[in-house]
């Protein structure tokens, strides 16, 4: 009863103690094999003859065993246990082999031979496993009892007949062995199954790290049988066509009615089977929301044993956006080389017209009100600066013309221009005003602002001629980095959209070239939307047309927002503000120019000295130190311009004031860029009445340091 009570203890004990347990373990497979030795011994002689030799093995077999465990204690550097349990090992197998040749010296049946050397067999397999190999202690107790057992059981059946026992002993360990045999197939079966399981689903791993890699990409894989078979395809294939997987691939002849004529030619020859090289080429497919989609298309045939091809295999990649990207920076390209060149004709253009207007200017002043030559001073001037007008909206394309940037309310500015729209868009438009009332502020040059939204209200009015709405609408708007088309930030919003005909989706991208209309000849320059998009670019800013064919378009021009205050507004002059008898160095290179300025000057009242460059007007500087402000033209030849030479002529009168002139210059763009500080810049060509008020506005100003990195080659030109 008491080792009934202890026995639960003892046994958690050794199954929480493997070295024990393990021990424990081979006692009892030891002592069940000692006591049928010691049956076979009590039933025959030459069972007792036997039970010598396996009394003798299970000895050596158990110093074995320990030598083996001492062996695996042992430090290192010390394998006496390990030779010691290999000399026991060729004894155990000697005894088997002397009790094999003893059976013969006596001359037993060959019966009774043939089951002692199956009987030495079986131990031989069950005791060298036991103590050679890590079966035993990668197994559970159960199989070998079951073995032991059924030895015992095969003993007990034939204990009656003495001439069969060692027949019987013979047929259970072969049985045994069977056993042994099967279960050690069925452990090796598991580790393999295991191993199977974890190769697969590596293989499960790979197959889907490369199907997110294909989504990734957008490339989908086929296989087309050749012969009207259906095709195989990847699940990104179906993606790219935008059909349901569920549905299975089309077929061939469904497939190729979304592809380009190109397309369908090309396929059309790689099923003839007309191709045995692998090939390339890209297509425009049909999407099934409408959308046009580029691929690229890449494979090979597969070819039978006598190299005729029998079936195509390949990729499809959907590279639409790359393709999107390419087009917007082939455009881009050819912006910006319009651009170069309309801003060069309108710079040569501007030289001409500040010449023709300060000239009509001064004879304008100079002749009688009402006189029939002050109508053909007037009228002419007014064509010069219609004129001039036409230059700004070129270098607006070009992104050079010079800005005159304020903080502004977009709600206030166009609410003021709200009555100029009515008249201009008559009785049959009706204008709506959307404006945000939480609108953020924005920074530009506010005449140019007008001059843009005028042009989009015409284009709007141009689109309708039957009538229609107009809307005008402001709002916020912050761009993620990831938005492709604008740069990330905050932005004032403004948009004008209208209810007309619409842009054709072919003639989208062409609408802000310069000189592009559809309008008749004589009803339009076409450099309304050019004029536009150079302004929101050099504003910092974007323009975003919108539109569909029958329903109308948008126009919208995002502008960076500003944290800075709104200035109050200065009351404009009656008429000339004359000088006070101030000394001014004008420096041109333009001949005539010059001599337009310097009349202009003299007759403001100014002092007025002259040089023909940056390295001449140091000169006068240097002779004469009563000039109290420069007039100088920005881009000279010669290697200076007139920031250089003004930076140079400051390293000794930091006081010196300028004011600097420009047909267009890079470095007169958005906030002056390099002309910074008290430094101010007037654009040619000019009125004398702006001319005036520029001079007043440099002198009442103290003078600060222009900055100006070295003008790029394709700046050093005449202004």
């Amino acid at each position: 009863m008491a080792l009934a009570k202890r026995l639960p203890s003892v046994v958690v004990r050794l199954r929480t103690t493997p070295s024990a347990f393990h021990g424990v373990q081979n006692l009892i497979v030891q002592a069940l094999g000692i006591g049928m030795i010691g049956l076979t011994a009590m039933l025959t002689l030459p069972g007792r003859l036997v039970a010598g030799w396996m009394a003798a093995t299970a000895v050596a077999a158990l110093i074995e065993d320990r030598l083996l465990e001492r062996a695996a204690n042992a430090p290192a550097g010390a394998p006496v246990s390990a030779r010691l349990a290999a000399v026991m090992r060729v004894l155990v197998t000697t005894l088997f082999a002397l009790a094999a040749l003893s059976l013969i010296a006596k001359g037993q049946g060959g019966d009774k031979l043939f089951g002692f050397a199956i009987i030495s067999a079986a131990l031989v397999h069950v005791l060298m496993r036991h103590y050679r190999s890590p079966l035993i202690l990668a197994a559970s107790l159960v199989p070998w009892v079951g073995i032991l057992g059924l030895v015992g059981v095969g003993l007990a059946r034939t204990a009656l007949h003495e001439g069969q026992v060692l027949r019987a002993v013979a047929q259970t360990f072969v049985i045994a062995m069977l056993a042994i045999e099967f279960w050690s197939a069925r452990q090796q079966l598991s580790a393999a199954w295991r191993e199977l399981n974890a190769t697969l689903a590596g293989v499960r791993r790979a197959e889907a790290s490369l199907q997110e890699t294909q989504r990734i990409a957008k490339i989908g894989s086929w296989r087309q049988p050749l012969g009207g078979a259906r095709p195989e395809w990847s699940d990104e294939l179906y993606e790219i066509f935008g059909l349901d997987a569920a549905d299975g691939p089309p077929a061939v002849e469904r497939m190729m009615e979304r592809l380009d004529d190109d397309g369908r030619e090309r396929l059309a020859s790689l099923l003839a089977g007309e191709h045995t090289e692998a090939f390339s080429f890209s297509l425009r497919l049909q999407h099934t929301d409408g959308s046009e989609r580029c691929c690229w298309v890449e494979g090979r045939p597969e070819l039978d044993a006598d190299g005729r091809p029998v079936g195509l295999i390949g990729f499809c990649q959907d590279v639409t956006d790359r393709e999107t990207a390419a087009a917007q920076l082939r455009q881009a390209q050819k912006m910006e080389s319009v651009g170069q060149l309309t801003g060069g004709l309108a710079h040569d253009f501007n030289n001409l017209l500040a010449v023709i207007i300060g000239n009509l200017d001064l004879i304008s002043g100079d002749l009688q009100a009402g006189s029939l030559e002050k109508e053909f001073a007037d009228t002419a001037l007014e064509a010069a600066l219609k004129g001039s007008e036409l230059t700004k909206q070129l270098l607006a394309f070009s992104r050079r013309q010079t800005l005159d940037p304020k903080v502004v309310d977009l709600n206030t500015l166009v609410e003021g221009m709200g009555p100029l729209w009515r008249r201009t868009l008559g009785e049959t438009v009706t204008v709506k005003l959307a404006l945000a009332g939480d609108l953020w502020r924005t920074k530009l040059d506010p005449a140019q602002m007008e001059s843009s939204l005028l042009n989009l209200v015409i284009n709007a009015r141009d689109a309708m001629p039957d009538g229609g709405v107009l809307t005008v609408e402001t709002t916020n708007a912050t761009v993620d980095p990831d938005n492709p088309e604008l740069p990330p930030g905050d932005y004032a919003v403004v948009a004008v959209s209208d209810t007309g005909s619409g842009i054709p989706p072919e003639l989208l991208a062409k609408v802000v070239e310069p000189f592009f209309t559809t309008k008749g000849v004589g009803q339009g320059s076409g450099l309304g939307l050019s004029m536009i998009y150079g302004f929101a670019k050099q504003s910092g800013g974007q323009l975003r047309i919108y539109s569909e064919v029958g329903h109308g378009t948008t126009v919208r021009l995002y502008l960076p927002r500003s944290n800075e205050a709104i200035e109050a507004a200065k009351a404009p002059a009656a008429g000339p503000v004359k000088g006070r008898g101030e000394r001014v160095l004008v420096v041109e290179d333009n001949v005539d120019v010059r001599r337009v300025a310097v009349r202009q000057l003299t007759e403001l009242g100014y002092q007025v000295l002259e040089a023909d460059s940056g390295a001449a007007g140091l000169e006068a500087l240097a002779a004469d130190h009563g000039v109290d402000l420069v007039f100088s033209d920005i881009v000279m030849p010669g290697g200076m311009t007139g920031i250089e030479m003004i930076a140079a002529a400051r390293e000794t009168r930091p006081d010196l004031k300028a004011l600097f002139t420009t047909g267009f210059t890079s470095a007169a763009t958005a906030n002056n860029n390099r002309v910074t500080g008290a430094d101010m810049v007037i654009s040619k060509p000019y009125r004398v009445t702006e001319l005036a008020a520029k001079l007043r506005e440099a002198l009442a100003v103290d003078a600060a340091p222009a900055q100006d990195p070295p003008a790029s080659a394709a700046d050093r030109r005449s202004a």
